[in-house]
């Protein structure tokens, strides 16, 4: 399943991405995004798109997810659809 990131909040340290900023994965990396904030969603990517969901956040396949960079971005990650 296509799974939706958007940059909802924060500063990305190294200039890389903004807030607004939308990336779509279904299959392969999305281009442009900063390689520590992919560290960061990946294993939630992967679980999102084999249906998986998190117990801790409020909506069903969806979460939230901080940059490592402590300063840095928040992203929410959505599945948005089916394949």
């Amino acid at each position: 399943m296509p799974i939706r990131i958007t940059v909802k909040r924060g500063k990305c340290q190294g200039n890389i991405n903004d807030v607004g900023q939308v990336f779509s994965v279904k299959d392969t990396t999305p281009a442009g995004m900063c390689l520590g904030a992919w560290s960061a969603v990946a294993p939630y990517v992967t679980a999102l798109r084999f249906g998986g969901n998190f117990p801790w956040e409020e909506e069903e396949g969806c979460a939230l997810i901080h940059c490592p960079d402590p300063r840095g971005i928040t992203l929410e990650l959505r599945r948005i659809g089916k394949e």
